[in-house]
């Protein structure tokens, strides 16, 4: 049996014992082994706690304490023409690879493609000209705060600078959920409709 790198992405610390947030598609390999790796050079070996069934964001754990986690902004306060930066793993290559530009859309929605699981419907997204490679996938996009307001998630094939991110907001909401329920959830109400015609409204005497 041989051990291959199938794939790299990009991930960063939410919390100081060791969540680590990235996108889906970095960990679709169910049976795969998964290795976080510092700027320091070690290697650590991560669990994937949750891959949310509805966005592209996956929370990955790795055993310790004392991470340093970055400060999480609030998306709902971005601005079309603000100022971006993205940091990455650009091409799986070139590790903390950091591009600049500006916020240039929001509320994007797009048929995104790539990950083992097949196209994924996403919504919401935040759009960015911040240069987004392969590899850039689950890291963060900045403001000029400091601030991860979005995780780095696709771009647009065949254009120049049109990359897509998850707003932060949604990501904290699924790792709050894995903190508090050690799964990402969903609530539904199960609500569906009939038309009302003259032979229902006859027979349960509406």
């Amino acid at each position: 049996t041989e051990k291959k790198e199938v794939s790299a992405g990009t991930g960063f610390f939410v919390s100081s014992d060791g969540l680590v947030v990235t996108n889906k598609h970095v960990v679709s390999i169910m049976d795969a082994e998964y290795t976080v790796l510092m700027n320091d050079g070690r290697k650590l070996p991560a669990k994937v706690l949750a891959r949310d069934p509805l966005q592209d964001i996956a929370v990955l754990k790795v055993s310790g304490s004392g991470f340093s986690l970055l400060k999480l902004g609030d998306s709902s306060e971005i601005k079309i023409g603000q100022g971006a930066i993205a940091i990455g793993n650009a091409l799986g290559e070139f590790r903390n690879t950091v591009s600049v530009g500006v916020i240039s859309g929001l509320h994007r929605s797009l048929i995104a493609g790539g990950g083992a699981a097949g196209p994924e419907n996403l919504q919401e997204l935040i759009q960015t000209d911040a240069a987004i490679n392969p590899g850039n996938s689950g890291g963060p996009l900045f403001n000029l705060r400091g601030e991860v307001v979005g995780v780095n998630t696709a771009m647009a094939q065949g254009a120049e600078n049109i990359g897509f991110a998850i707003p932060i907001n949604n990501v904290k909401r699924a790792v709050e959920s894995i903190k508090q329920q050690g799964r990402i959830i969903y609530p539904f109400i199960g609500v569906r409709y009939v038309a009302v015609t003259k032979e229902l409204a006859e027979k349960e005497k509406f």
